[in-house]
């Protein structure tokens, strides 16, 4: 860390100081908490050990964590956890009777904190940490509000000035005793400081607001002596001060002997500590990295975390965990560093060690006012936006994440944070489940709607076109995984009678995982026996999905294609060869007087037209004609298959046999705007550009019907190109 500047440091220092005095009552509470099954004693024992987290561990965890707020302190989950290791301590032992006794306790409590220690320790070197940056940011956002609302109900009984066990014993029922005096200092408290801090940002307006406070409450106590304004703090330094002496009338022997009996509930606690106190701090960082706009060192933090457990376990503090309640304070009052973080450990000391008679005359109900607004800045802002717009048409998208924010908040605030994450947790994953299943079908049409781009003659084309309804498609995308291949099945069997081949396109497919790769074969083999042939497309050479269908049906691969338009083309193909036998057969000769060249010529026309045409023989692969060559006649397919592809390789659309192609560059005298290339062996009948002029000029009819031709020709393709333009916008 770079050294500061004099006033950089003593504003760190300032910051620091002023986190540690706001957050004091809660160091005082959850030490009174940890040790309430002690019953009066539990602030004697309490007390000193809360202190000694936020001073001994807190400083430890400063060194040796880089991060600008590593500020530790226990939490209120920790503080239950020892608790219910302190109950169950009672339950074997009964009340400490002597020192000896209170020293087996503090002994065994400090050792659930070196086991947590031990644990996040080598947490740490295992890198469990990073599994924080895979918390959705609604359980994420559920936490810190759930956190704030935390420490805002924490604030009540001092802002009514209500004893806290009368409080936790009686709840509303407490409120005809409760001081209204108090819940204005504190409410005029927070407000005060709110508006320090809108007013004056650079200004440390915690400090100046709990100085306000404090000012008002002496002022009014000495103007109107029996007006109830809450109690003070009174002096910490009676309790015992920073940490526990853990060998005080405990000897060897006696230890072994308390660790051995206690061995369970120690491991336990400590599991329970770590678990509770890694996941609370984890996402504590994350949510500070958000405000600071930053990424932090999740192992070096998590070691850093450990160590100070170590440390603090053998002076008999309470665990510690990354408080955020403190580092927002300490933030609120212009402190950042590990300057500041040192400072707050120093004067948690000092207030614990010196009691000195200003700490002591602290309100209460100022000091809750302040954390009050510190609870407000700890309310994730996106969420309550979210909230705003739940029920508004554009927000309906958002549910889902705003009720996960919803619980996790709920449940943080009733059980806890780990009861909240787990179940903010799982409600992600059946959201991202449902919406994976909800979004794995993007469309599903037929053949009638988007047919192949294979051009067929009139006749074939009539022929095919009812057929094509027995041609589905369905679409999908996303992952398709083990959570809803199973949907792909339900689809499949949703298909319209009579379907002969089911199409999936797959090429908006992420991932196929084993699961689905299984799912499919198995539907494959259904859809056989029913008499549904299944074809998937984009399932190109080399892709992800081509990889993990591999052994799909067997020899899946001859009904695996590149793209939707080759399956359905392929569909289309043997719904022909099936319905018309070999007339329709996709490679079956036209003679050229019955292709759509020369529909509707006399006899006498075809044969003259037919002298006039050049035959030409194509090989597989070879072109026909390149990009921008000049027009040179129109080509009458007899046999075989051309394809019209662009500079890349891509094809646009294919020609079948008694189609026709090049009249486009031949009617308005440009030059090719596409290439051509024989699919297989081909054979095509070539009309030159002056035969064709010389036919017009010799029989102006003849001419007219090749014209009318090639025009009927032309609508045919350009309804061919727009189903392929939909296909590629949708």
């Amino acid at each position: 860390m770079s050294a500061l500047a004099p006033a950089a440091w003593a504003r760190a220092a300032i910051g620091g100081a002023v986190g540690a005095i706001v957050n004091v009552a809660v160091v005082l509470t959850l030490g009174v908490v940890a040790f309430a099954p002690l019953g009066t004693s539990a602030a004697a024992l309490g007390i000193p050990a809360s202190f000694g987290s936020v001073v001994v561990s807190a400083a430890v965890f400063a060194l040796m964590s880089r991060h600008p707020l590593a500020v530790g302190g226990p939490s209120s989950a920790v503080a239950l956890v020892i608790a219910a290791l302190v109950g169950s301590w009672l339950q074997r032992e009964g009340p400490p009777a002597d020192a000896a006794a209170v020293a087996r306790l503090l002994l065994t409590t400090g050792a659930a904190v070196v086991v947590m220690g031990t644990l996040q320790v080598l947490m740490a070197a295992l890198n469990i940490g990073r599994l924080a940056r895979f918390v959705p940011q609604p359980v994420l956002a559920g936490f810190m509000n759930g956190i704030a609302l935390l420490i805002a109900l924490a604030q009540l009984p001092a802002l009514l000035s209500l004893a806290p066990a009368l409080w936790r014993e009686q709840g509303l029922r407490a409120l005809p005793a409760a001081a209204t005096g108090s819940l204005a200092l504190g409410l005029a408290t927070a407000l005060a400081v709110a508006l320090l801090a809108w007013w004056r940002p650079r200004w440390p307006g915690a400090l100046l607001g709990m100085l306000a406070g404090v000012a008002a409450f002496h002022a009014a106590q000495a103007l109107w002596p029996g007006l109830a304004l809450g109690p003070v703090i009174g002096p910490v330094d009676a309790h015992g001060g920073v940490g526990v002496d853990l060998s005080s009338g405990l000897d060897f022997a006696s230890a072994r002997a308390t660790l051995s009996r206690h061995a369970t509930d120690i491991l336990l606690a400590g599991t329970l500590l770590a678990l509770i106190g890694t996941l609370e701090s984890m996402l504590t960082f994350r949510a500070l990295d958000q405000q600071l706009g930053m990424r932090h060192d999740m192992r070096r933090d998590l070691l850093a975390l450990g160590v100070a457990n170590l440390a603090g376990g053998l002076v008999g503090a309470l665990p510690m965990m990354q408080m955020r309640a403190r580092a927002a304070s300490i933030l609120q009052a212009g402190g950042r560093g590990r300057t500041a973080a040192l400072a707050a450990a120093a004067a948690s000391a000092l207030m614990a060690g010196a009691g000195s008679a200003a700490i002591a005359q602290l309100p209460l109900a100022t000091l809750a006012g302040v954390m009050l607004y510190v609870a407000v800045t700890l309310v994730d802002r996106e969420s309550v936006r979210a909230l705003r717009d739940l029920w508004r048409p554009a927000g309906a998208a958002l549910r889902g994440s705003a009720l996960t924010m919803l619980l996790v908040c709920g449940l943080t605030v009733w059980q806890g944070p780990p009861a909240g994450v787990a179940a903010g947790m799982l409600a992600s994953t059946a959201i991202f489940l449902r919406r994976m299943n909800r979004s794995l079908v993007r469309s599903r049409f037929d053949a009638v709607a988007q047919p192949s781009r294979r051009v067929h003659p009139d006749a074939v084309e009539a022929v095919l076109q009812p057929l094509r309804r027995s041609v589905q498609v369905l679409e999908l995308e996303g992952a398709l995984f083990f959570g809803n291949a199973e949907r792909v099945a339900d689809e499949a069997e949703a298909r319209p009678p009579g379907t002969r081949f089911l199409v999936l396109d797959l090429r908006r497919v992420s991932t196929v995982d084993d699961s689905a790769a299984v799912v499919l074969q198995q539907l494959d083999r259904r859809l056989r026996e029913q008499g549904t042939t299944l074809l998937l497309a984009g399932v190109a050479p080399g892709s992800v999905q081509r990889a993990a269908l591999l052994g799909f049906a067997g020899d899946g691969s001859a009904r695996w294609f590149a793209d939707t338009d080759r399956a359905v083309e392929h569909a289309e193909a043997q719904l022909l060869a099936q319905h018309g036998g070999a007339g329709h057969a996709p490679n079956s000769a036209v003679p050229v007087a019955a292709g759509s060249l020369l529909a509707g010529l006399t006899p006498a026309q075809q044969a003259h037209a037919a002298a006039a045409m050049q035959v030409r023989a194509l090989a597989p692969g070879e072109a026909l004609f390149a990009v921008g060559a000049v027009a040179d006649g129109v080509y009458a397919i007899t046999r075989g298959s051309i394809s019209v592809v662009g500079s890349n390789g891509q094809r646009f659309v294919s020609f079948s046999p008694g189609t026709m192609l090049g009249e486009m560059a031949l009617l308005d005298g440009g030059r090719r705007s596409a290439g051509a290339v024989a699919d297989c062996a081909s054979e095509v009948h070539w009309l030159p550009q002056a035969a064709f002029e010389a036919l017009c000029r010799d029989d102006p009819a003849l001419g007219a019907q090749l014209y009318r031709n090639m025009a009927r020709h032309l609508a045919q393709r350009l309804r061919v190109a727009s189903a392929a333009w939909q296909s590629a916008a949708a």
